[in-house]
C-alpha cells in the first residue's frame, strides 16, 4: 500500500471516529425531544408525599421518575418571580422581575416578557431552530414562542383568562383550539373563579403537545393557589382543587400517549411558592411618613426604595451611586430602622429586618434599600390608609381594607416569604427518557429547572444562577 493510500485510509478512520464520539455525545445529553413543564400554582411538597391528598398522577410520575423533597422558590417567593426564574435560571436581581407588578405599577401586572433582562428558554431555543408552546405562563406574552397562549387579564376583571388573551395569543390558535379541544371559551369557561380553568388549559395544551408537538411547553395551572389565599393551607376546596389539578396533569399525560410521544417527552411538574396561615397584617408605611421612602408588599415580605418610585433604579446596575445619594439612602434606612425598632416587642418579633447584603444573598432587587422579612402568619401592606376595595382582584382584601389601624386582622393564606422557610418549600418531579426512575432528591431551586431543561434537550446554555442538580438525570 502506498504512502497516499495510508494517509486516505488513517483519514477516513479518523473521520468515522470523529463521527462516532459526536453521535455518542449527542446520545448522551440529548436525552428527549419534547420536554412539558407544568406549573401547579401553589403546589407544596405533601401534596404529592402524603399519599391522604388526591393526586394519583403525581404520585405516579414520582414512581417513574425522579421527586425531590422540595423545591426552593426565590426572594419574594411570589408568582412571575418564581416563573421568571424557572424559564431564565435567574434570580430576580438578574431577570428584573422583583413582583407580580411592576414597581411603578397602577394596577397592571408585568405580563410581558420584554420586562425579562436574560433569555428565556422560549428564546433559546428558537435561536436553535425548535417549536416551543407556553399556555398561561406568566410574561410569556409577546415572546419568541412558537404557539402562545400567554397570561394576561384586564385588572377590572382579573378571573377573566381568555377575553384579553385573545389579542396577544399566537393568530389562530384559540379558534383552533376552540374547534378542537375545549368547545368556546369565555370569561366563564376560562375563569380563575371555576375550578375548570386548570381543566380548559389542560385541554389546551393536550391538544398542543399532541398536534404540534413542540420541543417545549410550558403551562400554568392556578386554582390551587386561589383557594389557598383564600381557606389558607388546609382547606377543604384546597384539596378538591388540587384533585382537579391532577386530573389535568392526567389530561396532558394523554395527550401525549395519544400522539405516541411517550419514549421521547420528559413531564416535570413544580411549584412557584408554599403557602402560610396568615392572621395579621402591617401597613409599615403609615409610620414612615415624611422620610421620603415608601415600602412595596410582597405578601410576608416588603422593600423599601426612595419616593418616587422608579421602575427600573438605578438604570444600570453598573453604575455607581454618588456619594450623596449613597448616603442619603443610608440615612433613610437608618431611620426606618429606627421607626420598626420602636413598635412594641409582640409587633416586632414578627419580622425581621433585612439589609442591603443581605438582600444581595437572597438575589433580590438591588435597587431595595432594605427588606422585610416577616415570620409565617403575618403579610404587609403598602397602605397608608384603610381603604375600601375598588376590585376583586389578587391582594385587594390586603392592601385595600377598610379597616383603621397599623396592625389589623387578617384570614387566609400568602406567600412571598423567605424561601428559606418551610412552608414556603414547593414541589419538583420529573419522569421521562433520561431521568433516573425511583429517584429522590433532597431539593433544588427554581432557578435549576431551566439548566435541566436544556440538558434534556441537548442545549449548551448557561444561565446565571441555575445549575444541574445531581440525581436526577441517569
Amino acid at each position: 500500500m502506498g504512502k497516499a493510500s495510508l494517509k486516505l485510509m488513517k483519514r477516513t478512520i479518523l473521520f468515522f471516529l470523529s463521527a462516532f464520539l459526536l453521535l455518542s455525545a449527542n446520545a448522551q445529553t440529548h436525552r428527549a425531544a419534547h420536554v412539558i413543564l407544568i406549573s401547579v400554582d401553589g403546589l407544596r411538597p405533601e401534596m404529592y408525599l402524603d399519599s391522604s391528598w388526591p393526586t394519583p398522577n403525581l404520585r405516579h410520575l414520582m414512581k417513574q421518575g425522579t421527586y425531590a423533597m422540595h423545591l426552593k422558590s426565590v426572594f419574594p417567593a411570589y408568582t412571575y418571580p418564581s416563573h421568571t426564574a424557572m424559564v431564565t435560571g435567574a434570580l430576580p436581581a438578574r431577570s428584573g422581575i422583583y413582583y407580580n407588578q411592576p414597581k411603578t405599577a397602577d394596577g397592571q401586572w408585568d405580563w410581558f416578557s420584554t420586562s425579562i433582562r436574560v433569555p428565556t428558554i422560549w428564546k433559546v431555543l428558537k435561536a436553535n431552530g425548535m417549536t416551543t408552546a407556553a399556555v398561561q405562563w406568566p410574561l410569556s406574552a409577546m415572546d419568541a414562542i412558537t404557539y402562545s397562549i400567554p397570561e394576561i387579564f384586564d385588572i377590572h376583571h382579573p378571573a377573566d383568562r381568555i377575553t384579553l388573551t385573545r389579542h396577544y395569543a399566537t393568530p389562530g390558535l384559540i379558534d383552533e383550539l376552540e374547534r378542537n379541544a375545549t368547545g368556546v371559551l369565555d370569561s366563564s369557561t376560562l375563569s380563575e373563579d371555576y375550578l375548570s380553568v386548570d381543566d380548559n388549559s389542560a385541554r389546551m395544551a393536550g391538544y398542543i403537545i399532541r398536534t404540534k408537538r413542540p420541543a417545549f411547553l410550558a403551562i400554568h395551572l392556578v386554582t390551587v393557589d386561589g383557594m389557598e389565599h383564600e381557606q389558607g393551607r388546609e382547606g377543604d376546596s384546597v384539596r378538591l382543587a388540587m384533585a382537579t389539578d391532577d386530573h389535568a396533569i392526567g389530561l396532558m399525560l394523554e395527550a401525549i400517549a395519544r400522539g405516541g410521544m411517550q419514549d421521547s417527552t420528559v413531564v416535570i411538574v413544580v411549584g412557584d411558592h408554599g403557602f402560610s396561615d396568615i392572621h395579621e397584617a402591617f401597613r409599615p408605611n403609615m409610620l414612615i411618613q415624611g422620610i421620603g421612602a415608601k415600602f412595596l408588599a410582597a405578601g410576608g415580605s416588603a422593600f423599601l426604595y426612595p419616593t418616587p418610585i422608579a421602575d427600573v433604579w438605578p438604570p444600570d446596575d453598573s453604575i455607581r451611586l454618588d456619594k450623596h445619594r449613597q448616603k442619603r439612602l443610608e440615612e433613610m434606612a437608618g431611620q426606618v430602622t429606627e421607626v420598626l425598632n420602636k413598635l412594641p416587642e409582640d409587633k416586632r418579633k414578627l419580622f425581621r429586618i433585612l439589609d442591603r447584603k443581605e438582600l444581595d444573598k437572597l438575589g433580590a432587587d438591588s435597587a431595595a434599600i432594605l427588606g422585610l422579612a416577616a415570620t409565617p402568619g403575618l403579610v404587609f401592606s403598602g397602605a397608608v390608609k384603610a381603604a375600601a376595595a375598588i376590585n376583586n382582584g389578587p391582594g385587594t382584601a390586603i392592601q385595600q381594607n377598610p379597616l383603621e389601624g397599623v396592625f389589623i386582622p387578617m384570614h387566609g393564606g400568602h406567600h412571598g416569604y423567605d424561601p428559606n422557610l418551610p412552608e414556603m418549600y414547593t414541589g419538583f418531579i420529573a419522569a421521562g427518557p433520561g431521568i433516573q426512575k425511583g429517584g429522590r432528591i433532597s431539593g433544588l431551586c427554581e432557578t435549576d429547572i431551566s439548566p435541566l431543561v436544556y440538558a434534556l434537550l441537548g442545549i449548551d446554555f448557561k444561565t446565571p444562577d441555575g445549575k444541574l442538580i445531581p440525581g436526577i438525570l441517569q
